[in-house]
């Protein structure tokens, strides 16, 4: 185990250097083995990799991201480049460079009416599996495609519809609440006994998603959450 000193690790996520509070990576094969009668000793095995990070940011600093749905075999663009370098104060630990990681979620929240926003963002990215060997080896994907990202949204932080981090189908970015029918609501609430017994009530908004990122880093006296998923299938042509 590698002890890694966060206030000297480098974190670089689309140019973007600085407002990161925690970071987590994972770089994952994943063995398929092939039996065969006879034998406690698999014929193949079949290797795939992956490389997922996910970081926490105070909000605003990523910026936003449009998302375009495949309307053909194109790659898709929710993506940034991701470069980690960790401090370690033993063991060395491999740096992460990856170009055009895919966004996978996104999440906005501010809990506390007089603290800040934060976002947290997840990446992955399919990589050739360089393993070598006896091993089969899964290439890397030759493109991958966006699908429909759907997300919710619920408080009141900021005055635009979606100052909460997520845009839904329809609002044109004026800030006046307007969505499409493929937007549906629902209401949660809750108080307890008590002096003053304080309780409060909110609206959910659920539905297609065009846009992440952006939510309210300072909003006083407000609180409001967000995320939505992004789904990612990578294809082989080759």
């Amino acid at each position: 185990m590698a002890v890694i000193l966060g206030s000297v690790t480098i974190v670089n996520i689309g140019g973007v250097d600085s407002g990161f509070q925690t970071v987590n990576w994972n770089i994952n094969r994943q063995p398929t083995r092939l039996w065969q009668l006879g034998s406690w000793t698999p014929w193949k095995t079949q290797v795939g990799k992956t490389i997922t990070v996910s970081v926490t940011t105070y909000a605003e600093v990523l910026g936003t991201v449009d998302l375009i749905r495949a309307t053909s075999c194109s790659d898709s663009n929710a993506k940034k480049n991701v470069t980690i370098t960790p401090a370690s104060c033993d063991d060395a630990v491999s740096p992460i460079n990856e170009a055009d990681m895919y966004i996978t979620s996104y999440s906005y929240s501010k809990g506390d009416a007089t603290g800040f926003g934060t976002e947290s963002w997840s990446f992955q990215k399919w990589v050739e599996s360089d393993v070598g060997g006896d091993f089969i080896e899964i290439p890397a994907p030759s493109f991958v495609l966006q699908g429909i990202s759907e997300g919710n949204r619920t408080g009141d932080v900021g005055n635009g519809t979606w100052d909460l981090g997520v845009r839904f189908d329809g609002e044109d970015g004026s800030g006046t609440i307007g969505y499409s029918d493929h937007v549906v609501t629902g209401e949660q609430g809750s108080v307890s006994a008590g002096f003053p017994g304080l309780g409060n009530a909110d609206i959910t908004e659920i539905g297609l998603i065009n846009r992440i990122g952006g939510g309210l880093l300072e909003a006083g006296g407000e609180i409001g959450q967000s995320s939505a998923s992004i789904p990612h299938q990578p294809i082989y042509t080759a």
